[in-house]
Order: C-alpha cells, then sequence, then structure tokens
C-alpha cells in the first residue's frame, strides 16, 4: 500500500474520531497536522464517518501494472517506497575495478614505451648516417686542404719565378741577384711587403761590386734630378748596430760624409737607410718617410 493511501485511513480514522468527540487535546492537535498534510499533498477528503474505503484505483499504476503482469496473489517485485530506485544488475566488484584501471593504465604505458624505443631506434639510425657523412666530409676537407696548401706553395712559387724574371728583364743582374727600382712612395715597412710579395726584398747590397752596380743605376735612372730610394738595411733593433733584412750584420759602409752634415746623424729617430741617386751615398732616414724604394731577386 503507497504512502498516499496510508495517510488518508490515518487522516480518515482521526477525522471519524474528532467528529465523534473521541479526541483528545492531543489527537486533536494531530489531526489539524494531518489536516495540514493532506492540504499539501492535495489528497481526496475522505467521505463518511467510516475510514474511507481504498480501492484499487487509488493505488500507484505500478502496483496495479505488476498485479495485472504476475497474476493476482503474486508478490510484486520492488514494492514499498516508489521514490527508491529499482536496483539494477550489480556491477563489478570495486577490486576488479582497480586491477581492471591498473593493468590498463600498465598497457598504455607499455605501449608507449614502444613507441619510444621505436623512435630512439630511427634516431640512432640517423645519428650513425650523420656521423659517417660527417666522417666523409672531414676526409674530403682533408683533401681539399691539402690541395689548397699545395695549391698556395704553387702559387708562392709562380709569383717568385715571375718576379725574378720580371727584375732581372726590367733591372740590373749582378752576380746571382738582380736589382729593380720602384718608382712608388712607400715608407721603409710597406716597401719590404711590396717586394716580399713580388717574391723578393728590399735591395742588401753584399759587397763594393753590388753597391757599385746599384748606384749607376740609380744615377741612370733619376739625372739629372735627386732622389733618394730605400734599401734593406736598418738599426732599429739597436741603436747603431746596423743589419740586413736578412738579418746578418752589415759588413762595410758608404755614409754621406760633409764637414757641415755627416751620416748618421739622426739617432734613435732616424734608423732606415736610404741611398741618393745623385752619388750613391747612405742617409738614415725616419722609417716612415714615403720615397722610392730597390727590391732584389735572387736567382
Amino acid at each position: 500500500m503507497g504512502t498516499g493511501c496510508r495517510v488518508l485511513l490515518l487522516l480518515g480514522a482521526l477525522l471519524g474520531a474528532a467528529r465523534g468527540g473521541e479526541l483528545s487535546s492531543e489527537e486533536e492537535r494531530q489531526a489539524l497536522m494531518l489536516k495540514h498534510l493532506q492540504e499539501v499533498l492535495q489528497l481526496p477528503e475522505p467521505e463518511g464517518d467510516g475510514p474511507p474505503q481504498v480501492t484499487l484505483t487509488e493505488l500507484a499504476p505500478e502496483q496495479e501494472a505488476g498485479q495485472e503482469e504476475h497474476g493476482e496473489g503474486a508478490p510484486v517485485e520492488g514494492e514499498g517506497d516508489p521514490t527508491q530506485a529499482t536496483p539494477t544488475t550489480a556491477g563489478p566488484a570495486p577490486e576488479e575495478d582497480g586491477f581492471t584501471y591498473v593493468f590498463s593504465r600498465l598497457d598504455s604505458l607499455d605501449a608507449a614505451v614502444h613507441r619510444l624505443n621505436v623512435q630512439f631506434h630511427s634516431m640512432d639510425l640517423r645519428v650513425a648516417q650523420f656521423s659517417q657523412g660527417l666522417a666523409e666530409l672531414r676526409g674530403r676537407l682533408a683533401e681539399t686542404q691539402e690541395a689548397l696548401s699545395a695549391l698556395v706553395q704553387t702559387s708562392t712559387r709562380n709569383r717568385d719565378d715571375i718576379g725574378r724574371i720580371d727584375g732581372c728583364l726590367r733591372g740590373r743582374r749582378v752576380h746571382a741577384k738582380c736589382f729593380l727600382i720602384f718608382r712608388e712612395f712607400e715608407g721603409y715597412e710597406g716597401a719590404q711587403e711590396l717586394c716580399q710579395r713580388r717574391g723578393g726584398n728590399l735591395a742588401m747590397p753584399a759587397d763594393t761590386t753590388e753597391l757599385a752596380t746599384l748606384r749607376r743605376y740609380l744615377h741612370e735612372a733619376f739625372q739629372p734630378f735627386n732622389w733618394p730610394a730605400w734599401v734593406g738595411i736598418h738599426d732599429r733593433r739597436a741603436e747603431g748596430l746596423w743589419l740586413y733584412e736578412s738579418g746578418q750584420r752589415v759588413s762595410f759602409f758608404d755614409w754621406y760624409r760633409d764637414p757641415l752634415v755627416s751620416q748618421p746623424n739622426g739617432g734613435p729617430r732616424e734608423n732606415c737607410v736610404s741611398l741618393s741617386s745623385d752619388d750613391g751615398k747612405w742617409w738614415d732616414n725616419d722609417c716612415a718617410r714615403r720615397m722610392y724604394y730597390i727590391c732584389e731577386y735572387r736567382l
């Protein structure tokens, strides 16, 4: 029997007792409460003096459907409070759910590890290929460097050969060397660098014969003017210690001598030697001074 039917029976009994004057004050209070409950639940007013007659039509539709399906007198499953849901089939046990979740996570981790192993294997193959290609590039680079070094050496030899040929063709030859005058204004260091680029050095007359040849060559090139020209002699290492560009010490000198002006007279300010074109005498000058220069090439 439903809750509504029970409330109707109780309400009818209390109202009947109240009409017959059989209720006490406590019972009257309960009757009033049930009356309010009837209004809230919108239950039908019980008729007559006695308890209301509850018919099958007042029962819940679920109860009637259950009785018609199972037959008269058959027990109806789920009879009771209609607010309670009928339980469905029982689910898996909590322990089984936990194990299933753990195993599913382990399977996912195993699949992820497998994918990582495949990716690492692919990376190892690529690294091996890259290392092999790098080794080949290093081998080719070494071969290229060797070829470039050989090419530089060949170019240097060719430059020296061209410089010697040009110096001997256009300049003056004496013993095993040739002198060539360059009419370009350069400081001492710049002149030496240019001579080296052409395969030679600044002129270094080693004896009086070479100096006489160089003096005549200068006089013929610049007469009737007097133009000084650098030669490869200096005392930059120590004052008064005159050396050739080759590092050898000068064994003879031909300084300009005059009662008023005698060379060398520049002291530490003038450390490089030039030859005058009018008489071929030696003068010490400031190494930064720009003037013509003479290169020599050895055969």
